[in-house]
């Protein structure tokens, strides 16, 4: 059976409604990439899926607070991968949403810049007007754009006349930048939780509302969002990780009164860590778990913990920002792990997500703490 033509000049009837601009208007999309990752920062850091760092963090909660006030949205889509996920988590809890993951959203993973035309200084693609990418010519890249665009065309048509916030990467957004703008190939630099809008009013085209935008972060400080000590400044302005920092999972320590949960756990059980009192006894005691969260509003000890998993490559354990309620369904850990001198959660949501009241193991937390 063939496949069904498609012709761009039958539009879909997209509802449309008055948002206050002056005119009616259908979807709205809006463009966020993710905040400062371990790989944007550490040059050394061989990572397949890294997540934010400490100032990540922070701008991930300017861009959600940024965006519940002035550009509310009605659903968050974000890449499956952590550093994507993490912000979006912050644009969603923001404004009661929950985040949904769309594969084909990921970055790209092989280079295709050395496929592209080269553009002239003063007349851009001066001589290519006709060049368009193929598989041929430019399989790396035609890869990636059908990729992406596959999942945009689902998105916008799935939520068709609401507003839309994509949570993605700087290549993510390029390629649909590139392709709401109706260019082949588009370079378009994207700053860490910068912003685009696109809509789609009554006269039926895609306009471009802004592109970029960052104001959230005019006054939030780098310095104030030290890398850990251990870590190495570089000469270019990046940091590295030292050699040596993990030898060997068995070297990790452990709080004293939760060691025993690396003899506890069985492969199958999932466990949580609400507010731990350090970043390496979740990842110490959890290696064997089937999945872990550690949920922490300390943005440094989210970074720390963060490093070394991503040095053990440990893809099953997940550092993130303690946001409440907790977003993980009914009955979904066998553990939970809270001090007794943290009251930010309630009893009753710590018991929503446990499977059974046994689960919970609450600790007294120590002044020597593990640094």
């Amino acid at each position: 059976m063939s496949e069904p033509i498609f012709d761009p000049n039958i539009l879909p009837e997209i509802p449309l409604q008055d948002r206050g601009y002056g005119y009616l208007v259908g979807t709205e999309l809006f463009l966020v990439r993710h905040g400062q990752s371990m790989t944007n920062i550490y040059e050394n850091l061989v990572s397949y899926d890294p997540n934010l760092t400490a100032l990540g963090w922070a701008q991930a909660l300017r861009v959600g607070d940024y965006m519940a006030q002035t550009l509310p949205v009605d659903v968050v889509i974000s890449s499956p991968l952590r550093r994507a996920h993490s912000t979006a988590l912050a644009v969603a809890h923001a404004q009661g949403l929950n985040v949904l993951e769309m594969a084909g959203l990921e970055e790209f993973f092989a280079p295709f810049y050395d496929e592209m035309p080269l553009h002239h200084p003063t007349r851009p693609w001066w001589g290519r007007v006709d060049w368009s990418p193929t598989s041929e010519a430019a399989p790396g890249f035609t890869a990636f754009r059908n990729r992406v665009l596959a999942a945009l065309a689902e998105i916008l048509e799935r939520w068709a006349g609401q507003r839309i916030c994509i949570v993605s990467h700087g290549g993510t957004m390029g390629v649909i930048t590139a392709a709401m703008v109706g260019s082949n190939q588009l370079s378009v630099w994207q700053h860490n939780t910068g912003i685009s809008h696109f809509l789609w009013p009554e006269w039926k085209r895609w306009m471009v509302m802004f592109i970029n935008r960052r104001e959230h972060l005019l006054d939030l400080n780098p310095e104030d969002y030290p890398h850990p000590p251990e870590t190495e400044p570089a000469d270019n302005g990046f940091y590295r990780v030292p050699e040596g920092l993990i030898t060997s999972w068995s070297d990790l320590p452990a709080h004293p009164q939760l060691a025993f949960l690396s003899n506890h756990l069985r492969r199958s059980d999932r466990i949580l860590f609400l507010q731990p009192p350090d970043p390496l006894t979740p990842l110490r005691v959890s290696l064997r778990s089937r999945s872990a969260a550690i949920l922490s509003d300390d943005l440094f000890l989210l970074e720390a913990g963060e490093l070394r998993r991503a040095v053990l490559n440990a893809n099953h354990i997940r550092y993130q920002y303690l946001f409440l309620p907790l977003p993980y369904p009914d009955d979904y850990f066998d553990y939970v792990v809270i001090p007794e001198t943290c009251h930010k959660v309630d009893q009753e949501e710590i018991l929503r997500v446990v499977k059974a009241p046994a689960g919970v193991i609450r600790y007294r937390p120590q002044e020597d703490q593990v640094p």
